[in-house]
């Protein structure tokens, strides 16, 4: 017994898993919006899950607001890759659902990047 497989079917299956594939993805993609304590001409590029800040000038206590809130207060680790031109240091961070905070006693200087990664549970 032979089966034929239409290829409307198979593209109607790959579709089908590619959305739910997406949808999963998208509830912490959106990029976090920076705190003006994160100085003037500060950047920031990645979404709420990952990504690196690059901190303007008169920065202090950089606090980042996600775009989609956290059922839990996620546990991130962030580093500050810059740090003056010598080997990366681990940054201070303290999260709510809403915000990850650098911890302004961390040392950095503006202009630095800081790069952070943040995990749900």
């Amino acid at each position: 017994m032979q089966h034929k497989v239409r290829s409307s079917h198979v593209l109607a299956a790959v579709t089908a898993g590619a959305s739910l594939l997406l949808l999963s993805a998208t509830s912490f993609a959106g990029t976090p919006s920076l705190g003006a304590s994160c100085g003037s001409g500060a950047s920031i590029v990645g979404n709420d899950s990952a990504g690196k800040v690059t901190l303007g000038s008169g920065s202090g206590l950089c606090v980042l607001t996600f775009s989609t809130a956290y059922t839990n207060a996620p546990a991130c680790t962030a580093v500050n890759e810059t740090n003056g031109g010598a080997h990366a240091v681990p940054a201070g961070v303290k999260t709510t659902t809403t915000t990850l905070v650098f911890d302004g006693a961390a040392p950095w200087s503006d202009g630095d990047t800081l790069a952070y990664g943040c995990q749900s549970y």
